[in-house]
């Protein structure tokens, strides 16, 4: 009881110098700007290896094969109406991204099929965020400038960001963060001048963040630590702004609901939640209490890295005496006692691990199940709070003080060497890592190439694998026909494994069906397609590609009913628009053959009917300007025919 007594009133007068000095605190302009300049430029540079990609990975459900991003500025109105994924086949219709996706729409309108932009966009964006979060940590946690330099680019070289960087659909995390980041920027000016127009600024960017991913929600708690722990704000004022705060997350869930139906992902495939492969409650918690070790080891040494880490990657915990579920659990329960005891002073540490914490509480799969159990991705916001922690402790290792802002570059120069050594070997590695990491990225190739090394057991790799193979235009691009045969046979080998791995796995099936189909085995390739249509009858692919078996043996009238029923699905899937035309097409010159001209010319004009109806989805659609004209001298009109013949000819592709 002594001891306390006499460290009580030392501690109370350091924390009242702490709190003079932030009263008075002055930010030397010239100085941020230079240090800002010198992140800018190695994020960009970091990252500059990444700007002729191609499109990867969900980069073709959300960008490139989506037909309305693809309808540029002219489908505004419509994506702030719809789902993220709408207008790619008949995907899940749970996700509200509207603002992330217009920004595809502006930029394809800009520059069409063209991936160097987004990237672009992309690595231009994140050196803005890395440059932003460092203003932001000056602004707040009052740390020693260049220590906080030195956070900044420990985050800007982190190898856990390659996904969100090089990965163009993982612009929702960009810009996500790059609006909470301006929001606690705004918090912090309203906290210093009062004025109400930096509160409402700071709700609307917000906002913004909910429309660019739904994740963002979290800053509803983020927010009050960031005001509590750094600032000498009230209570009750701080109650104010996260009411504000929770207000804004409530309209945003109304919206989500008025326009998405509900909240949450519904039917998750255990393909992509392993933790859904048991219904036992105990061994999911198990489970992703073991993953959060793996997130916080992919912080610390973030190697080997994967783009998929699915079914089944990470076996379920069916045991309590599991060693890596009880290392997560003790080293997960050690630093929320730490962080809760330490609250109270507002030690550091407690607001970093409760920034993680907090950060990680819809990625961790414990409170609730999401559309994976462990992605890269997810780390990106809370790695944030990884890298203050380091810096914090290497200071604290070569007893530095890390809030005195009196510290100059060349007292830690000459004093602090170990300092400056162990932290530029940190900083070279990742980087190295970061640059290394971004090629494989370079297209879907190589990046399933790689990743399936790294996660050969993963059945949703396996099929990225397979699928790459052999998709039209990859095989297209092979000219040697035994090179095609053996990309088949690879292709075949490799979602053989998957099947294997995770048998109810329809889109496995799916491809199954049309590695089948290139290898003109019809009668397997219908048996695959009718597979995945009896654990997913609601997808219009299927349908479609399972019409095509039907087409292809002759079946014209059953085909022409499986692509209608496509279309019943999707309405803008403009293959099986095609496909329809081509079967009632096929039907029409049946009646030809046979003299009946009456019932020809009534398939006939079905037919333009469906091509027609893919140009009012796609007016520059040359396989369906082309298909009319055919059609139409297939009737003798000639006029009609070559003027769609002609037009079919202007178009490049």
């Amino acid at each position: 009881m002594s001891t306390q007594k006499k460290n009580n009133p030392k501690h109370k007068p350091h924390e009242a110098k702490i709190k003079s000095e932030s009263k008075t605190f002055a930010i030397d302009k010239k100085l941020v700007l230079k240090l800002s300049l010198v992140i800018a430029l190695v994020s960009f540079l970091l990252y500059s290896n990444t700007l002729q990609h191609q499109f990867v990975l969900d980069d073709y459900s959300v960008i490139k094969e989506n037909k309305i991003t693809k309808g540029g500025t002219s489908s505004l109105k419509e994506i702030f109406f719809s789902s993220y994924r709408e207008g790619y086949g008949n995907n899940e219709n749970n996700l509200y991204r509207p603002l992330t996706k217009a920004m595809f729409a502006i930029e394809w309108q800009l520059s069409p099929n063209n991936p160097n932009v987004h990237h672009l966009i992309n690595v231009l964006m994140y050196s803005f965020v890395c440059v932003l979060l460092f203003i932001v940590l000056i602004r707040f946690t009052k740390m020693n400038i260049y220590l906080l330099f030195i956070v900044a680019l420990l985050f800007a070289a982190h190898p856990i960001h390659t996904e969100v960087v090089a990965n163009i659909k993982s612009r929702d995390e960009l810009s996500s963060m790059l609006f909470l980041l301006l929001s606690l920027l705004s918090i912090s000016n309203y906290l210093n001048s009062n004025k109400k127009g930096l509160l409402i600024g700071s709700l609307l960017c917000f906002f913004l963040a909910l429309l660019s991913k739904e994740s963002a929600i979290v800053y509803v708690a983020l927010a009050p630590l960031f005001i509590y722990f750094f600032t000498e704000t009230s209570l009750k004022k701080n109650f104010k702004i996260t009411s504000l705060l929770a207000t804004i997350a409530i309209i945003y869930m109304m919206l989500h609901i008025k326009i998405i139906g509900s909240i949450g992902i519904k039917n998750i495939p255990v393909i992509d939640n392993s933790l859904l492969y048991t219904s036992d409650v105990i061994q999911q918690k198990a489970t992703a209490i073991m993953i959060m070790g793996k997130y916080f080891l992919l912080l610390l040494f973030p190697h080997p890295l994967s783009s998929d880490y699915s079914f089944n990657t990470i076996p379920i915990v069916t045991s309590m005496a599991n060693i890596g579920f009880i290392v997560a659990l003790i080293f997960h329960s050690f630093l929320l006692f730490y962080a809760i005891k330490k609250m109270k002073e507002k030690h550091f540490l407690s607001f970093c691990i409760l920034f993680y914490f907090v950060a990680m509480a819809l990625a961790s799969n414990i409170f609730m199940l999401i559309g994976t159990h462990l992605a890269e991705r997810l780390l990106f916001f809370p790695s944030i709070a990884f890298c203050l922690a380091a810096v914090y402790l290497l200071s604290k290792l070569v007893k530095i003080n890390p809030t005195d802002l009196n510290l100059k570059p060349e007292t830690v120069l000459r004093i602090h060497k170990p300092l400056l050594m162990l932290t530029a070997l940190i900083l070279i590695l990742y980087s190295l890592k970061t640059y290394s990491r971004n090629k494989d990225w370079k297209s879907d190739t190589t990046l399933f190439g790689h990743d399936l090394k790294t996660v050969p057991n993963s059945a949703h790799m396996l099929f990225y694998y397979a699928n790459n193979l052999a998709n039209k235009d990859s095989l297209n691009a092979v000219k040697d026909p035994k090179q095609r045969e053996l990309r088949l046979i690879n292709a075949q080998k490799s979602i053989k494994k998957a099947l294997t791995l995770y048998e109810l796995f329809p889109d496995a099936h799916n491809v199954a069906g049309r590695i089948y189909y290139e290898q003109k085995n019809y009668e397997a390739s219908f048996k695959s397609y009718n597979r995945a249509l009896e654990m997913n009858p609601g997808k219009g692919m299927y349908h479609n590609n399972a019409g095509t078996c039907l087409f292809s043996i002759g079946n014209y009238a059953e085909a022409a009913k499986a692509f209608q029923k496509a279309i019943e699905i999707d309405k803008y899937d403009t293959d099986a628009g095609c496909n329809l035309g081509s079967a009632y097409g096929a039907m029409g010159e049946a009646y030809k053959a046979r003299k009946d001209l009456v019932n020809a010319n009534k398939m006939f004009l079905l037919a333009i009917e469906s091509f027609k109806k893919v140009t009012e989805i796609d007016p520059n659609n040359k396989s369906a300007n082309q298909f009319i004209g055919l059609t139409y001298m297939n009737m003798g009109d000639r006029v009609n025919g070559q003027e769609y013949i002609n037009k079919a000819k202007s178009f490049t592709k």
